[in-house]
């Protein structure tokens, strides 16, 4: 960036530091009102700490959280350990856990680097993600991790040796019965061992022609009950 570009973000990021640091929890109070009304509960808030933000952003983060009905806040898995421990600790100061999502990265090794930072460190695990990467399945890990995982996510895909038109490393998601991943014997896991985490679609296939994502996302729906029955 040019130093133009970069005193133009500085300054971008404090007017946005500023507007989150004067909104009142009102507008969230009502938004958590109207889910509630609606019959949803809200499990989980993504706005993704970093080591530039102030404190009063941390803390920010997680009055919305707490005001949305959420347990805990969710980021990308961090590969740096400043910003590891910072979140690890400031989640044990709120007990109110940050998890994790994974993609391809993560696996035993990284699931345990993360979830030694503290007890407030949990897993917000993407099965589809972590099947179409490593072609591994994401069930063992989802029966040894189950005390760790806040949520995951749910998707289709096919195997890393299937070539993904998007051009993101993996194979491609798909329609749910197309691809490879073991959904089914997850849910059945779930299931079985009553597992009180949630597990959401995580809807990323391409709509097919002539359908609408409400369409798809029902057939989704469908899937898991026919996998649960």
């Amino acid at each position: 960036l040019t130093p133009e570009q970069q005193a133009e973000r500085r300054k971008s990021a404090e007017e946005l530091k500023n507007w989150r640091l004067s909104v009142p929890m009102d507008k969230y109070k009502a938004f958590r009102k109207m889910y509630e009304n609606a019959g949803v509960k809200i499990y989980a808030f993504k706005l993704p700490p970093t080591l530039e933000m102030s404190d009063d952003e941390y803390a920010y983060i997680w009055n919305v959280a707490e005001t949305l009905g959420a347990n805990h806040v969710t980021m990308e898995l961090p590969t740096d350990d400043g910003l590891l421990k910072r979140v690890a600790d400031y989640a044990a100061k709120r007990r109110l856990r940050i998890a994790f999502h994974t993609h391809g990265q993560g696996g035993a090794s990284g699931f345990d680097r993360v979830l030694a930072a503290s007890p407030y460190t949990a897993l917000n695990f993407d099965v589809g993600h972590y099947y179409g990467v490593n072609g591994q399945s994401p069930v063992p890990l989802v029966e040894k991790y189950h005390d760790r995982i806040a949520s995951l996510h749910l998707k289709d895909r096919k195997g890393p040796g299937t070539p993904d038109p998007s051009g993101r490393g993996g194979g491609p998601n798909m329609p749910w019965g197309q691809g490879e991943t073991p959904l089914k014997e997850v849910l059945q896991l779930m299931k079985r061992n009553r597992y009180k985490f949630p597990a959401s679609i995580e809807y990323e296939y391409q709509t097919p022609e002539g359908s609408d994502v409400l369409a798809e996302i029902k057939k989704c729906v469908d899937y898991c009950k026919r996998a649960l029955a």
